[in-house]
């Protein structure tokens, strides 16, 4: 298993339901735990990744130089990074997820003074970060979440696009996959952003699944954003903006990760922009059952062409000389009871880790 460097006790978090419920809540601000740590308590070394609101660098904590990873988010709403920190303590102790370790909420200048004249165990000074300056500050917060170091710089990604894998790594990258899925939903998580860049992976095949900044506490008839997650990788309800979700919008992404895989395809699904996505969903499951399921959820259905395909696609079409070795009846009927346009009758990960495909 990954090894993992964990400064402090780390124990689950058993939420009642009703803890879960204010933490969805519009409460969910007064739930913060913040600085339990200081900020010049750890160091950085390097940048590894960029998004819109974050910077993550590789560091250590100053005391005894273990190394931990930091996520510097500055711009973003505290609603959002309240929900991200809670979450991630929600999951504790889960396998196959990255480990928090402390979550600190730090004025501007503190942090500025911390992020651009930071020095790493050599004593050597480190780049100034480039940030996005928040035009309402008010609502807006600086905090780095400091994570146990997993050692491995590889992705999923990294593994497809070498084609240098076997049947049986698939199945055990996979399993880990809907093992970890499987405990978040338990807890009444969506992850909201699965691909193989959020997938790490060691020496030993063990994977971790990190990044839950867009992850979000589920409430059944709750209305959510779906603008979120990465196109290749988007259930059909959320390029179709049904508001009503639930966990199987990360199973859908699950199934177009693993059919890369075994079919070495990528993307199966490559759409140039949402609506060219959503034409690609039909025209591989077809519209007989696309009718049906916008019928069944009042879903409005707005194309300005409808593939003219009314047949399901037969994955057996996908078998070549390249994927030969990769490819297996237990497979295809795992991808089949995944892509299915009705969330509701989608094989959730509980199940699919009890599929033949995993036996």
């Amino acid at each position: 298993m990954i090894t993992f460097f964990l400064f402090l006790p780390i124990q689950i978090l058993a939420f009642t339901y009703e803890q879960q419920q204010q933490l969805i809540s519009d409460d969910v601000d007064f739930y913060l735990d913040y600085n339990s740590g200081n900020i010049f308590d750890y160091a950085f070394t390097e940048m590894i990744g960029q998004g819109a609101f974050s910077e993550v660098y590789l560091g250590y904590r100053v005391e005894d130089q273990q190394p931990v990873v930091l996520k510097h988010i500055k711009g973003s709403r505290e609603r959002v990074v309240n929900r991200e920190i809670q979450i991630l303590k929600a999951l504790q102790g889960l396998p196959n997820i990255v480990q928090i370790i402390d979550a600190i909420k730090g004025d501007e200048e503190e942090s500025d003074d911390f992020f651009e004249y930071g020095f790493d165990n050599q004593n050597q000074e480190t780049p100034q970060m480039e940030t996005k300056k928040s035009p309402h500050k008010e609502d807006h917060i600086e905090a780095t979440i400091i994570f146990a170091y997993q050692n491995t710089t590889r992705c999923l990604d990294d593994i497809r696009k070498s084609g240098n894998y076997s049947l049986q790594q698939v199945k055990n990258y996979f399993k880990q996959i809907f093992t970890a899925l499987n405990k978040a939903h338990e807890l009444h998580i969506m992850h909201r952003d699965i691909k193989g860049s959020n997938v790490l992976v060691d020496d030993n095949d063990d994977i971790i699944l990190i990044d839950w900044g867009l992850s979000q506490f589920y409430d059944q008839g709750r209305k959510q954003s779906t603008k979120m997650g990465t196109r290749y990788y988007k259930a059909p309800e959320l390029l179709l903006k049904y508001k009503e979700y639930d966990y199987s919008i990360d199973i859908w992404a699950v199934g177009c990760m693993l059919a890369d895989f075994i079919f070495k395809t990528h993307p199966l699904l490559p759409g140039k922009d949402n609506d060219d996505q959503l034409k690609k969903i039909i025209s591989m499951l077809g519209t007989n059952d696309l009718f049906e399921y916008i019928r069944k959820y009042n879903i409005e259905l707005d194309l300005d062409e409808i593939p003219q395909v009314q047949e399901r696609l037969d994955f057996t079409k996908l078998i070549n000389k390249k994927n030969l070795n990769l490819v297996t009846k237990e497979g295809i009927d795992l991808l089949e009871k995944i892509f299915i346009y009705d969330h509701k009758l989608r094989i959730n990960a509980s199940q699919a880790l009890e599929h033949a495909f995993f036996l």
